[in-house]
């Protein structure tokens, strides 16, 4: 018999065993959060490759330190407020009694990242003294609204999120296949696309890395004959990019996510797999990690076996490039899904889905 390796059959993150996903957004002020979790914490790794970083928790995932672990993971709008969203979970985990434990006390820990999307409207949302965070109220949505199945597009923390060129969004994909051990395992990525790049060749409908797509994911263009001239101010990016006088009013962006596997991997492979990951961005957005983004990638397994059926080198390079693929995949889908809100960027279907 021919070994599967194709998408899962969902073609979300949530492929990866052990995984749910949820997510909640508000319309009116441009905003949202999603939340991975899991019925086990999850071993995890980071890398953050964007120059304007907004995180939570990163720290405790280097490898150099000593816990490793992460009970949720959540991406949400809002900028540095944003981050009031993993206050939000880690208090639903801890009702929960999930958590880590030290003595009489649960501690859940819940590493975050978030995106720009405060000028989405004219008032910045921000609650007054004393009001609960939006964050908060969306972070509990979302938490109660986990499972298997999710949206893709303008949904969860990709409610407020844009490209350069196009409105940005929520997106997923997965991949899994046979390795050297003799195992089967998916892999799998959520993004929200927030970033400074744009996700087209030239001016679209192809997306720059059409060449990965499968089953029409995003669109049915794939490949594209177009040539790409390298000019980056006249093709890519807006006009205003690379003009100092307009230099400032270039937003600032983001690429974040989450990718996953339910492979046995240690501490130093999930880093390595979340390196990998940052590939996806490049490979779908141009320019990535750049000065005004702050793309962060986290690395998770769901495998608690992760001393058992080790995967060499070749394995970890196989996984890492299936990863990439699913980032950049996921990306252009986020674009693909999502459609326009109050004062954000055409969605791609509203320019091409009928030519």
């Amino acid at each position: 018999m021919k070994p599967i390796t194709a998408p899962g059959s969902k073609n979300l993150i949530t492929d990866v065993l052990g995984i749910q996903v949820g997510h909640a957004e508000d319309n009116k002020i441009g905003t949202g959060v999603t939340v991975i979790i899991g019925d086990n914490p999850f071993s995890a790794a980071v890398d953050v490759r964007g120059g304007g970083p907004g995180t939570r928790e990163t720290d405790m995932l280097s490898l150099e330190n000593s816990i490793g672990r992460a009970d949720a993971i959540v991406l949400s709008g809002g900028s540095a407020y944003g981050l009031d969203a993993s206050s939000e979970i880690q208090d639903l985990l801890r009702h929960d009694g999930k958590g880590y434990q030290l003595g009489k006390a649960i501690i859940p820990l819940v590493p975050a990242a978030v995106i720009f999307d405060l000028n989405i409207h004219d008032d910045p949302h921000v609650n007054k003294i004393g009001e609960r965070s939006p964050w908060r109220n969306l972070a509990n949505q979302a938490y109660k609204s986990s499972g298997n199945d999710f949206l893709l597009g303008s949904y969860g923390a990709g409610c407020g999120a844009t490209t350069a060129t196009l409105k940005g969004g929520q997106g997923s994909s997965s991949w899994k296949q046979k390795y050297s051990n003799g195992q089967e395992y998916t892999v799998g990525a959520i993004v929200i696309n927030n970033a400074v790049g744009n996700p087209l060749l030239n001016k679209g409908p192809s997306f720059l890395s059409g060449y990965l797509e499968l089953n029409d994911e995003f669109g049915g263009y794939g490949v594209s004959g177009e040539k790409f001239d390298h000019v980056i101010r006249s093709k890519r990016l807006p006009h205003s990019i690379g003009i100092a006088d307009t230099f400032n009013n270039i937003p600032s962006n983001t690429v974040i996510g989450v990718v996953a596997t339910d492979a046995p991997l240690s501490r130093s492979n999930l880093k390595r797999l979340a390196i990998m990951a940052h590939d996806g961005i490049a490979k779908s957005l141009s320019p990535a990690h750049t000065p005004m983004d702050g793309d962060t990638i986290f690395s998770i397994s769901t495998n608690q076996n992760c001393n058992q059926l080790s995967l060499d080198n070749i394995d970890i390079l196989a996984m890492g490039s299936r990863i990439s693929d699913c980032v950049a995949r996921a990306c252009n889908r986020a674009v693909y899904e999502a459609d326009s809100i109050i004062q954000t960027k055409p969605g791609w279907k509203e320019l091409f889905k009928n030519k």
